[in-house]
């Protein structure tokens, strides 16, 4: 009997260290909370990090169409000559304003060579370069003009505005540039700027309408 047992003994051993071997060693306690400290600690920056690029989206990086108008226009000189044999007249006129930029953004503004186009009726009567340059960032800046029409005639565009003694004419302003910031981000625009101006030649006098802008990316 006592070689019997001895011989189980020996049998089950192997087993038994095996068994031991495929056992998973248990991770030591302060080394499991380390990693949970630092897998919480990611998820923080993690969510910090989401939360300041939802905030930069809707501040600084969101652009803002820039704001175009005709301000401070003024009749400066009209001179105006009827014939009445031929029912004819000739319209001079002389006009200051300023085009204010508003940039509603956090960066700059940069427009290249911009225009005023000056139409009567359908027919270009007058074009006002106003340069090119830079908006600073939430800076509004007046870019003065003197726009000029001469010889107008009344006659071949319409026989109504010798009657009503007003004269409308159109401006049309473009600009068009571009938004950086800091060589990162860019953006091209094209602000379009519509106003009427009516001209009282009886009083000489002018009245502004209300201006359209319009905006293409």
């Amino acid at each position: 009997m006592g070689e019997k047992l001895e011989f189980q003994k020996m049998t089950m051993s192997p087993t038994s260290v095996e068994e031991q071997k495929l056992k998973p060693e248990k991770v030591p306690l302060h080394k499991r909370r380390k990693c949970r400290i630092c897998c919480g600690v990611c998820l923080v920056v993690w969510i910090l990090l989401a939360i300041v690029a939802v905030v930069l989206s809707l501040t600084i990086f969101k652009f803002r169409d820039p704001r175009v108008s005709l301000v401070n226009a003024k009749l400066q000189n009209v001179t105006f000559n009827l014939d009445m044999l031929t029912l004819s007249a000739l319209l001079n006129i002389s006009i200051s304003a300023d085009v204010r930029v508003d940039n509603p953004n956090y960066y700059d503004f940069k427009y290249t060579n911009s225009t005023i186009d000056m139409k009567y009726h359908v027919d270009e009567v007058g074009v006002v370069n106003l340069g090119a340059g830079t908006i600073r960032s939430r800076k509004t800046v007046d870019l003065p003009a003197v726009i000029k029409v001469e010889a107008i005639s009344l006659a071949v565009n319409s026989l109504q505005d010798l009657s009503s003694n007003v004269a409308t004419l159109d401006l049309d302003t473009v600009m068009r540039g571009r938004v950086n910031l800091a060589k990162i981000y860019k953006k091209h625009v094209t602000a379009i700027l519509n106003c009427t101006l009516d001209i009282f030649i009886s009083n000489q006098t002018l009245k502004q309408t209300v201006c359209k802008q319009k905006i293409k990316l």
